[in-house]
C-alpha cells in the first residue's frame, strides 16, 4: 500500500519524528511505526487527523488505498444513519405524546414522564453522532453529507474550518438546553412524588 509510503513521506516533510506524530495523532509511537511499515492500517478518526496535520485531503493521502478507506468511511456513515433514525423516531414520537397531552389536558406529570422515556434515547443518539461528528471533524453540513456518502468529507475545507471555530459555542448551547429539559423532568417526577406521598 502506498499509504505507508505517503505518511512517512509527509511526516519527513514536516520534521516531525514518530514520537511527536503519535502525540499528534493520539496514538502510539508504535502504531506509526506499524503504519510506515505497512503492517497495520489507521482508522477513519486517525486518517482525517493525518490529513489536518498534514495539510493534505484524505483521498491524497490514500488513493491507491482507497478500498479499504471506503469501506471504513462506509461503516461509520452507517452508523451516523442509524443513529439519525433512532433521534428523529424517539424525537418525534416524544413530540407528539407532549402535544397529545396537552390536547387531552393530561396532568403535567402525566405529559412529562413518558415525555423523557422517549426523549431519552433521542437524546442518547444525538449525543453520539454529536461526538462521532467531532472525532472525525465534521463541523460543516457538507462535511457531513459527503461523510454520509461514504466520500472523502475533505474537513480542510474554508467552510468546515469556520464551523470548527464555533463548535465549543454551540457545544456550550447544547448542554445548557440539556440542563434545562433535566430541570422540567425533575420537575415532573418531583409532582408524581407528591401526588403518591400526599
Amino acid at each position: 500500500m502506498e499509504l505507508a509510503k505517503r505518511i512517512k513521506e509527509h511526516r519527513e516533510r514536516l520534521g516531525m519524528s514518530q514520537g511527536e506524530l503519535a502525540k499528534a495523532v493520539f496514538v502510539t509511537r508504535n502504531t506509526i511505526s506499524n503504519w510506515e511499515t505497512d503492517r497495520t492500517y489507521p482508522d477513519v478518526q486517525s486518517l482525517l487527523l493525518l490529513s489536518n496535520i498534514f495539510g493534505v485531503s484524505i483521498d491524497a493521502l490514500v488513493r491507491e488505498d482507497s478500498p479499504e478507506m471506503r469501506e471504513a468511511l462506509a461503516v461509520g456513515s452507517k452508523r451516523m444513519r442509524r443513529l439519525g433514525i433512532i433521534m428523529t423516531v424517539f424525537g418525534l414520537a416524544c413530540l407528539v405524546w407532549v402535544i397529545a397531552g396537552i390536547i387531552m389536558d393530561l396532568d403535567v406529570p402525566c405529559i412529562v414522564m413518558p415525555a423523557v422515556v422517549l426523549f431519552a434515547p433521542a437524546s442518547v443518539a444525538a449525543f453520539r453522532v454529536d461526538k462521532m461528528r467531532h472525532d472525525n471533524q465534521l463541523y460543516a453540513y457538507q462535511s457531513v453529507e459527503a461523510y454520509l456518502a461514504g466520500e472523502d468529507p475533505d474537513v480542510n475545507s474554508r467552510f468546515n474550518q469556520r464551523a470548527g471555530e464555533h463548535w465549543v459555542a454551540r457545544r456550550i448551547a447544547l448542554t445548557v438546553l440539556m440542563i434545562i429539559v433535566g430541570l422540567c423532568c425533575g420537575w415532573g417526577a418531583a409532582g408524581i412524588v407528591v401526588r403518591f406521598i400526599g
